[in-house]
C-alpha cells in the first residue's frame, strides 16, 4: 500500500504556521527558546502534541506543571489560553491579565501578532466576568471570596451573580459582605470588623444566661441519668428475687400467689428496662449539652452557624 500525500495550499500552510506559532511561542521565537531543563522541555513538547490532538485539558495540565517547575510569562499565557478554551473564565481572566502585563513589547510581526491575540483574548474574557477590588480591614489574617483565598488590593475575577467576601482577623474577628455583580462590571468592596471591645468580649460576659442555663441543664440531666440507672439496678434486683421465689418450689404454679409473684416479676423487669433506657439517654444528652456549653465559653465568636436548605452548617474558625 502506498501512502498518499495531500497537497496543501501555500496560504493555508502559512496560516496554519501562524496559528501554531501563536499557540506555542517556544518554537517560534526568532531569538530562539530560552535555556530550559530537560524535564520542562519534554513537558512543553507533550503539551504541543496534546494540543494538536485537541486534548486541551491534557495540554493545560502539562503547562501547569511547567509553570510550577519554571514559572514564566509564556507558561502563564498558555494557561490563560487553554483555560479560556476550556470555559474556566475566572482563571483565564487572571492568567491573561498577568500574561498581557508581563509580555515584552513586540519586536517583529510574529510577536506583534501574538501580542494582539493575547490582548483580544483578555478583552473577550473580561466581558464574561466581573472584577472585585477588596479593601480588607487592618489586622486581616485571611481574605476569602466564596471560600477561595485571595489577596487584598489586586483584582479578583468572578462569574456574574452573588458572591460572599469574608475577612478573618488575627483575633478571630469576622467581616462579611454579599456582592451582586454582572458581566463586565468592576466593584469595590470595603470590609470592616466590628468594634474590638464587643468582638473580644468573652461569651460568658456577653451572655451569662447561656453559661448558667447550659451548666444547670447539663447537671440536671446527668443527675437524672445516674438516678434512673440506680432505680433500674434496684428493679433488676427485685426481678431476680421474685424469679428466685418462683423457682424455689415454695408455691404451686396453679396458686394465686404464684400468679401474683409472676406478674410482679414481669413488672419489675419492665421497670428496669425503662429506667436504664431513659437513664442512658439522659446521660448522653447531659454530656453533650455540657460539652457544647464549654466549647461556647472557651472559643467565643469562633464558630459560625449558617442555615441551609437541608439543615445547618457549622463552620469553625481557628
Amino acid at each position: 500500500m502506498r501512502a498518499s500525500v495531500l497537497p496543501v495550499h501555500p496560504r493555508k500552510a502559512a496560516a496554519l504556521a501562524l496559528v501554531l506559532a501563536s499557540a506555542f511561542p517556544a518554537q517560534a521565537a526568532a531569538e530562539g527558546p530560552p535555556a530550559r531543563s530537560r524535564e520542562v522541555q519534554e513537558l512543553i513538547e507533550e503539551a504541543e502534541k496534546a494540543a494538536r490532538r485537541l486534548d486541551l485539558a491534557r495540554a493545560r495540565e502539562y503547562w501547569a506543571r511547567v509553570n510550577v517547575l519554571e514559572p514564566s510569562t509564556m507558561a502563564v499565557c498558555q494557561l490563560g489560553v487553554f483555560d479560556l478554551r476550556l470555559g474556566r473564565i475566572e482563571e483565564a481572566a487572571a492568567e491573561l491579565s498577568s500574561c498581557v502585563a508581563q509580555m515584552p513589547a513586540p519586536s517583529n510581526d510574529v510577536e506583534r501578532r501574538r501580542y494582539e491575540v493575547r490582548r483580544a483574548d483578555l478583552a473577550a474574557v473580561r466581558q464574561r466576568v466581573a472584577e472585585l477590588h477588596v479593601s480588607a480591614p487592618p489586622g486581616t489574617a485571611r481574605l476569602l471570596v466564596d471560600g477561595r483565598k485571595v489577596s487584598a488590593g489586586g483584582p479578583v475575577f468572578v462569574a456574574p451573580g452573588q458572591h460572599e467576601v469574608t475577612a478573618t482577623g488575627k483575633q478571630g474577628q469576622v467581616a462579611r459582605a454579599l456582592v451582586n455583580v454582572t458581566a463586565g462590571q468592576s466593584r469595590h468592596v470595603a470590609l470592616a470588623f466590628e468594634a474590638s471591645d464587643a468582638a473580644s468580649a468573652p461569651a460568658r460576659a456577653r451572655y451569662p444566661w447561656i453559661f448558667g442555663t447550659g451548666a444547670a441543664a447539663s447537671a440536671a440531666l446527668l443527675g437524672a441519668g445516674v438516678g434512673l440507672h440506680l432505680a433500674g439496678d434496684a428493679a433488676e434486683r427485685e426481678t431476680a428475687a421474685r424469679v428466685s421465689r418462683l423457682s424455689d418450689g415454695s408455691m404451686l404454679p396453679s396458686s394465686a400467689q404464684f400468679r401474683e409473684t409472676y406478674d410482679e416479676a414481669r413488672a419489675a423487669n419492665t421497670r428496669a428496662g425503662l429506667f436504664h433506657g431513659f437513664g442512658s439517654a439522659a446521660l448522653v444528652v447531659g454530656a453533650a449539652l455540657g460539652a457544647a456549653t464549654v466549647v461556647y465559653v472557651v472559643w467565643p465568636r469562633k464558630a459560625e452557624i449558617r442555615t441551609r436548605g437541608a439543615g445547618a452548617e457549622v463552620k469553625l474558625v481557628w
